[in-house]
C-alpha cells in the first residue's frame, strides 16, 4: 500500500485516513486489507474533528465482528461513524459541519467499497483509471433535473453550488449511500485509489494514470509532489491511499 497527505493552501488539515492490517500478516490473511478516507468539509466548523471522529469510529468498529460478511461490515462501520459524528455535533449543530467517507476492503481476491459524499474510489487496471463510486453533490441532482426537462446540462456544470454535498456524515440521517450489490473481482496488478477532492481537482486522469503505474508508495509520493507543484490558489487538503494487489 501507499499513502500521501498534505495541507495544500489551507490553514489546517481536515482530511483523515487510516489503513488497517498492512503490517500484520495474520490479520491481513484473516480480515483483509482495509482503508478509510474522510474529508472534513472545508469552510464549516470542526471539519478536522468531524473527520477524525469518523475515522476513529471506523477503526474501533472494524475488529468487533471478525466473521462478518464484508458488505454488511462496511454498512455497519458507516452506521457507527455517522452516529459518532452526529453525537459529537449534537442535535443543534447537525448540518453545520460534516465529512465525506470512503471505505475500501481487499479480502480473498475481492474488493468491497462504500462511499458517502464526493471523495472518490477508483480502480487502476491495465493502464486506465476507472471511478467506481458515485459522488453525492448538487451537480448530479441538477443533471438529473436537466434530463427531466428542468434546466440544462450546461447549467448543471456551471452552477455556483454544483460542488455542494447532498449527502455527508454530520447531516443527521444520510440522504445517499453508494455501495454496489457485488464486489470487484481483483486481477493481479490492480490498484485501488481512495482520494479526497484535493487530489482529483488538482490532477487530471491522465496524470493520475501516469503516477499509478509506479509501485504504490512511489505512486503516492508522485501524486503528492504533483499536487504541490501545481500550486493552485486555494489548493484544498489532499489525501490519497493506494492499495496494490
Amino acid at each position: 500500500m501507499g499513502n500521501v497527505q498534505g495541507v495544500g493552501a489551507r490553514e489546517r488539515q481536515e482530511d483523515s485516513f487510516a489503513i488497517l492490517n498492512a503490517a500484520d500478516p495474520e490479520a491481513l490473511e484473516r480480515q483483509g486489507l482495509f482503508a478509510v478516507v474522510a474529508d472534513g468539509m472545508g469552510g464549516l466548523e470542526n471539519g478536522d474533528a468531524v473527520s477524525q471522529t469518523a475515522v476513529s469510529a471506523v477503526m474501533n468498529g472494524f475488529y468487533a465482528q471478525p466473521e462478518e460478511e464484508p458488505r454488511h461490515k462496511l454498512l455497519r462501520l458507516l452506521t457507527e461513524a455517522n452516529r459518532a459524528v452526529n453525537r459529537m455535533l449534537g442535535p443543534e449543530n447537525l448540518g453545520g459541519s460534516g465529512s465525506t467517507l470512503v471505505l475500501g476492503l481487499v479480502q480473498e481476491e475481492r474488493f468491497y467499497f462504500l462511499s458517502v459524499g464526493d471523495s472518490r474510489i477508483c480502480l487502476f487496471r491495465d493502464g486506465s483509471l476507472l471511478q467506481l463510486n458515485r459522488e453525492h453533490n448538487y451537480r448530479c441532482r441538477l443533471e438529473l433535473n436537466a434530463v427531466n426537462g428542468e434546466g440544462t446540462l450546461e447549467e448543471a456544470q456551471s452552477h455556483p453550488k454544483a460542488a455542494g454535498l447532498t449527502s455527508y456524515l454530520g447531516m443527521g440521517q444520510l440522504a445517499y449511500v453508494d455501495q454496489p450489490e457485488d464486489f470487484v473481482a481483483i486481477r493481479p496488478g490492480d490498484r485501488f485509489l481512495l482520494m479526497s477532492d484535493g487530489v482529483y481537482n488538482a490532477l487530471t486522469v491522465l496524470e493520475l494514470e501516469q503516477y499509478l503505474s509506479l509501485p504504490a508508495q512511489e505512486a503516492a509520493e508522485a501524486i503528492g509532489k504533483a499536487v504541490e507543484e501545481k500550486a493552485w490558489p486555494g489548493q484544498d487538503n489532499y489525501t490519497a491511499v493506494i492499495l496494490q494487489c
